[in-house]
């Protein structure tokens, strides 16, 4: 796999994981302290973690997205996947 294959889908996972979070907090009830906390906690940690910004806590220092650019960035062909990896 080339490192821009491995960005592809890191981004591809990303996305899986927005729908999934775009689903669990439609699971809460938006009247109740839980989607208070959940929209002020855990929901936009994992945002900013995917690659977002975020209107008060601001950014990651390294998202799923940095991680991507960087592999693109640095691809010259195929690199081997550590043992358990593949």
């Amino acid at each position: 796999m080339s490192k821009t294959q491995a960005a592809e889908r890191i981004r591809e996972i990303a996305d899986e994981i927005r729908e999934l979070l775009a689903e669990a907090i439609d699971l809460t009830d938006y009247d109740s302290g839980a989607y208070s906390r959940a929209r002020s906690y855990w929901y936009p940690h994992i945002l900013i973690a995917l690659g977002g910004d975020h209107e008060y806590l601001g950014s990651s220092m390294c998202s799923m997205e940095d991680t991507a650019r960087e592999l693109e960035e640095g691809d010259d062909g195929t690199y081997e996947e550590e043992e358990g990896n593949e």
